[in-house]
């Protein structure tokens, strides 16, 4: 005797059946029932739009992860530089002193030019960049530049003067330390920053720099404050060094420090 299939697995099977075929129906292309043409896209469209969505969310994941991975890495520090120079204006001065005490610590020797009441276009226009240049024969290069254009009304007229300072570096490498503003900048930065990049262009701002009695200089304490976040700011720019801090009382000597007058 043959053994009756149980009623609720007759309805399973029966719903199985059921859904194969609609799922067939819903993926072909060109089934018709007579003259009739089921509607098939709706569950087909969802079925496939939840898959590509799928597709695009690990896409987007991905993409993110790898974005991270790039942003999140850091230009290895240059361990080649051995001869470093810094020159500008006045303020230039005491950061000198403190970079050169930065050159103890991490090996490489510090010329500091200051040039008393000098600007952008006197130091484009001179030959002093090509004469320390050909002495100290440096590997990196700091200009601190601006303090003494800060009355200017009309910044752009020291890109030409911008530009033509960088072509003398040549090939080396360079960062541009913006003036320890006493009021505020009217347009500056914007100028020195459109011209050469942000990575490349310290903001001497939010610093609380010690002043010497005329409120606009540094002293050798905001010397050494100034260095202290100029440093911590190059490991992050286009062109990162070796910045160890040293101790206070790291000394500055086999450095050349050179302070010339207006007239000089």
């Amino acid at each position: 005797m043959k053994k009756k299939i149980p009623e609720i697995l007759s309805l399973w099977l029966l719903f199985l059946v059921s859904l194969v075929i609609f799922i067939g129906i819903s993926f072909s292309d060109s089934f018709k029932i007579g003259s009739y043409e089921p509607n098939k896209g709706s569950f087909r469209d969802q079925l496939t739009a939840r898959e590509v969505s799928a597709a695009i969310e690990d896409y987007e994941t991905k993409d993110t992860l790898s974005v991270m991975d790039v942003t999140s890495v850091e230009i290895e520090p240059d361990t080649t530089v051995h001869s470093l120079l810094i020159f500008g204006d006045s303020m230039t001065h005491n950061l000198g002193m403190s970079i050169a005490k930065y050159g103890t610590k991490n090996n490489y020797k510090v010329t500091s030019v200051t040039w008393e009441s000098s600007s952008i276009p006197g130091w484009s226009g001179s030959d002093k960049i090509e004469q320390y240049i050909e002495e100290s024969k440096p590997d990196y290069i700091m200009v601190c530049l601006g303090s003494n254009e800060t009355i200017l009304k009309n910044f752009d007229s020291r890109i030409p003067h911008i530009l033509k300072i960088k072509e003398k570096f040549g090939d080396i490498p360079f960062i541009w330390v913006g003036p320890p503003l006493w009021k505020e900048d009217q347009g500056l930065y914007d100028v020195i920053i459109k011209t050469l990049g942000k990575d490349i262009v310290f903001k001497t701002e939010g610093i609380d720099i010690p002043r010497a009695g005329d409120h606009i200089h540094p002293t050798m304490r905001g010397g050494d404050i100034w260095a202290d976040t100029l440093m911590r700011w190059i490991s992050h720019s286009k062109h990162p060094i070796l910045t160890e801090k040293p101790d206070s009382n790291t000394s500055i000597k086999g450095h050349r420090i050179i302070y010339l007058h207006l007239n000089e």
